[in-house]
């Protein structure tokens, strides 16, 4: 895997890097030469907590809350759309709501982008932290490209499904009367405004010679690996 192919699987992890002081946006490791502590955050301290991480929360993660919405979104007629509101619990009718309104952001993929560069964030932490080696990581990692380009059609969409995804897991406690407030407020969240000034500032240069629809050509299946089927 050449060194462009190396920076566009970082790219996934992007917000994550605009997020943390110090990360640098194309170290396949993250950051500099740190342990980072995962344990206190997502409980993870060893490599078969992350593959367990890994495995759960990619395909069955937080996306799975929304993904009835957006695609009720993209098929119903507005005559539908108006019907399926009023049938829907006080709850959902505002999530579907949120999926109407952000769907022109983030297209069809919805939120999975919170739920894939979170991932990619945990592989960079694992290879620091040398739970993984680089080649582990770089397969692992493009299996979460692969997802990501069947899903979204651009870069942007991809990080505007990210905060999107962020905007949506801050409101989880909120209740059922607070949550349509708590979802309008997370647009002024002092940590949404770092990820977009942050991916503002960065990623004009950093995606230059990166275009969504790359071809990625990872390597083959470590052997390693074997332990974690996971495709």
């Amino acid at each position: 895997m050449d060194d462009i192919q190396q920076r566009w699987l970082c790219a996934l992890s992007a917000p994550m890097a605009a997020l943390n002081t110090g990360a640098g946006y194309a170290d396949p490791a993250f950051c500099d030469d740190r342990y980072i502590d995962l344990r206190d955050s997502w409980g993870i301290d060893d490599r078969r907590q992350l593959f367990e991480m890994l495995e759960g929360m990619t395909d069955d993660g937080h996306a799975r809350h929304l993904s009835a919405a957006y695609m009720a979104w993209q098929r119903c007629l507005p005559s539908e759309w108006q019907a399926l509101l009023a049938d829907l619990s006080p709850r959902q009718r505002v999530l579907h709501e949120f999926a109407s309104r952000t769907f022109g952001s983030c297209g069809p993929g919805g939120i999975l982008s919170w739920d894939y560069g979170r991932m990619g964030f945990l592989l960079r932490c694992a290879v620091r932290n040398q739970w993984i080696d680089l080649v582990e990581s770089n397969w692992l990692h493009s299996r979460l490209a692969i997802r990501a380009q069947f899903h979204y059609g651009s870069w942007m969409a991809y990080f505007n499904g990210f905060v999107v995804g962020r905007t949506f897991w801050c409101c989880l406690s909120a209740s059922d009367d607070e949550l349509a407030g708590a979802l309008d407020r997370q647009g002024n969240s002092a940590h949404n405004l770092r990820i977009s000034r942050g991916l503002a500032q960065n990623i004009p240069h950093f995606l230059a010679d990166l275009p969504w629809h790359m071809d990625i050509d990872p390597p083959p299946r470590p052997i390693s690996l074997k332990e974690f089927d996971w495709s």
